[in-house]
């Protein structure tokens, strides 16, 4: 596992690409979050945010050249920057519609319904980034 501190406010860390890094992911933003004072409301919506991003990317994606997945958040003022890059490529990314009858394809719906905004871009695999506002 790699950990880098691009500067003060965010943090970059390289996981194993596979199931147990959500887990591994969800406690080293929380413990991160919980030091820099983000109240635990906001710590658990960007768990949640963070694991729908991650297993998105473990699920469709395809792990990066050193086999990893990379996870990354930036605390802002009043904003949190949440972000998952995987190797894979993809045309495409958008919210599916809710309902009570679907098994899977909820992740980015539920990105969709906490977050400000959330995007994708295409440059050496998927990025997908989404802001969660905090007040």
């Amino acid at each position: 596992m790699g950990r880098q501190h691009d500067d003060e406010a965010c943090v970059t860390v390289h996981l194993p690409y596979e199931p147990s890094s959500v887990r591994r992911a969800r406690h080293l933003l929380a413990e991160d979050l919980r030091r820099s004072g983000i109240r635990d409301t906001v710590v658990d919506d960007a768990g949640l945010v963070v694991s729908e991003l991650l297993t998105n990317g473990l699920v469709h994606g395809r792990p990066n050249a050193d086999r990893t997945i990379a996870v990354s958040w930036c605390v802002r003022p009043d904003l949190l920057w949440l972000s998952v890059v995987d190797g894979g490529a993809v045309d495409e990314l958008q919210a599916v519609q809710l309902n009570d009858h679907a098994l899977s394809g909820r992740g980015l719906a539920i990105v969709d319904h906490v977050c400000e905004s959330w995007h994708f871009e295409r440059s050496h695999g998927t990025r997908v980034t989404a802001e969660l506002a905090y007040a």
